[in-house]
């Protein structure tokens, strides 16, 4: 039907347009055919290829993936397959089992996708293990950094960017395992900042079990027992170490039902700088993660550089970084995780031993679980630098409720400057509904510099905090050294370090109880319960008793 036609008036409706429109009519009627019978073609040629040991068409995966076509089902029996595998076609992956079906080795075992395609496949995983991967450099490493082996991530499964860096393959990862995959760079570019000598070499290593820059949904499945830099034994090159388990850059990321266990992201030697998401480091797109456990992760750096480089390490569990959108967290638990940082010629910064979620990230949690998660922060023999460490279970934001934060530390100690440590459980700023936040714990020492320990149980950040329905009880904060102060043995609510003013609290129907300050002689005690200055304090049917050695400072 022509444009002319189809904009004709009523004094157009005649024999001729009539007729024109029934020969339409009749192309459309052809088409529909056509595309039907394209259709009903496609599905029937839907095929599923078998891949076993022995009696089947393909013995290995490679060959089945290579002769696959879009729509098509890969069935893989019990036993034990080459890795090294690329999927560029939409298919089915389909095992006996992750007991009994094992894809092993190459670096990554598994890539969905390519790099820089117009279009990338869908796929979906059911049912298999993917073990022993070891990855050295990836697709993006000579796009980034002009050479190969500069940017390693992926050691399980690598899912690469599309031409236009908007997302990548989509996969669907149910009933498996990932694990005991390693990814370390093999050389460095000196693209770094300055550094004594020159730039600072840069290495990235990431994603031990997967990389992702598309969208990627686990279900039921295990990301355990993968290590990335120098935790991989393959190389101490890495500067920027993250994501043990899982890197996540353009999104979505959700995560239901799975278990991410014992993964490390590490780096050191003189080249180490970065230390971040011991499990999970999401940069961009979305996060969600429910009816999951994170735990036994760890970030760890090691370092030799002086001050005038910026060094740290955080998310000992998860790093949710300022250009995610969103990040929920549901029926989850956290536990067990840690972030350490040494130096031995500068100053150490560690936070967040469990997640750490960016300012501008859309954050909220309900239904979960932060325990046991540590902070370790130290200058060792050799520096004079300073030590600082925060957030025992994290630094969040955004809507907290029906969350348990308990057993969380912060640990800190300087060799001959200064040590600061605070916020045993939470540097927040928001609101804790329904919350239980207790038995966390803060300690700093130096045998010579100043002392600073504060929030045995939380650090109010900038834009205040409302606790509502809510209990804070037997935190605890201690001090060591020659002079400094232990302060807010339950809430600290004053800026730290000269840094920004805190914000305002407030505590309704909620109890500040048990909480206790400690200090070596020349050390000084302020609000066994409660330091707060010069902020607004609401509070509504609340209490702040049985506090050590006072109950509130500056209320």
């Amino acid at each position: 039907m022509s444009h002319t036609l189809l904009a004709g008036g009523v004094g157009t409706r005649t024999t001729t347009r009539s007729a024109g429109w029934r020969g339409d009519r009749l192309v459309l009627l052809v088409l529909a055919t056509t595309a039907l019978l394209v259709l009903g073609a496609g599905r029937a040629s839907a095929a599923t290829l078998e891949v076993c040991p022995s009696g089947c068409a393909y013995t290995q995966l490679a060959p089945a993936v290579a002769a696959a076509h879009d729509g098509d089902t890969i069935m893989i029996g019990a036993g034990t397959y080459d890795g090294g595998v690329t999927v560029d076609v939409s298919v089915k992956l389909v095992g006996a089992g992750a007991t009994r079906t094992i894809i092993s080795g190459g670096g990554p075992v598994v890539t969905i996708g390519e790099f820089g395609a117009s279009s990338e496949p869908t796929v979906s995983i059911d049912g298999v293990t993917i073990t022993d991967g070891v990855t050295r450099s990836s697709p993006e490493s000579t796009p980034f950094t002009g050479q190969e082996g500069v940017f390693a991530a992926g050691g399980g499964v690598e899912i690469p960017p599309n031409a236009d860096f908007s997302g990548g393959a989509r996969v669907t990862i149910a009933n498996s395992i990932i694990t005991g995959n390693r990814v370390a760079p093999s050389d460095t570019a000196p693209v770094g900042p300055d550094c004594p000598g020159g730039p600072c070499p840069f290495a990235f290593a990431g994603g031990g079990g997967i990389d992702s820059w598309g969208t990627l949904t686990l279900s039921h499945t295990t990301v355990s027992d993968n290590r990335v830099g120098s935790a991989s034994g393959l190389s101490t090159l890495a500067s920027d170490a993250a994501g043990g388990a899982i890197t996540s850059f353009l999104g979505p990321l959700t995560i239901r039902r799975s278990v991410i266990h014992g993964n490390q992201a590490s780096a050191t030697g003189p080249n180490a700088r970065f230390a971040e998401g011991g499990a999970i480091s999401a940069s961009g797109g979305t996060l969600t993660a429910t009816n999951s456990s994170v735990t036994d992760n760890s970030a760890a750096l090691a370092a030799s550089l002086p001050n005038s480089v910026e060094l740290l390490a955080n998310g000992g569990a998860i790093h949710v970084a300022g250009d995610v959108s969103i990040a929920k967290i549901r029926n989850t638990t956290i536990s067990g995780n840690s972030v350490s940082m040494t130096n031995d010629v500068g100053d150490a910064e560690a936070f967040s031993g469990g997640i750490h979620v960016d300012i501008d990230v859309d954050f909220a949690m309900s239904n979960s679980v932060v325990a046991d998660n540590s902070v370790h922060s130290a200058t060792l023999s050799g520096s004079s630098g300073n030590a600082e460490g925060d957030s025992g279970a994290g630094e969040i934001h955004g809507i907290v409720s029906d969350a348990r934060f308990t057993g969380n530390s912060v640990t800190v100690s300087s060799a001959a400057g200064d040590a600061t440590a605070f916020a045993g459980a939470l540097m927040d700023f928001g609101s804790i509904t329904n919350g239980v936040i207790s038995h966390n714990h803060v300690h700093a020492s130096s045998p010579s510099g100043e002392v600073f320990a504060a929030g045995g149980a939380i650090a109010v950040d900038e834009t205040g905090l409302a606790l509502r329905n809510s209990e804070l009880s037997a935190n605890t904060v201690g001090a060591n050294g020659a002079s400094g102060s232990a302060q807010g043995g339950g809430i600290f609510d004053a800026p730290i370090n000269n840094g920004p003013p805190s914000g305002p609290l407030k505590l309704l129907n909620t109890g500040v109880t048990g909480n206790a300050l400690s200090g070596s002689a020349g050390i000084a005690l302020q609000g066994g319960g409660l330091f707060i200055q010069n902020q607004p304090l609401t509070l509504t049917h609340s209490v702040i008793a049985n506090n050590s050695p006072d109950q509130c400072f500056g209320c």
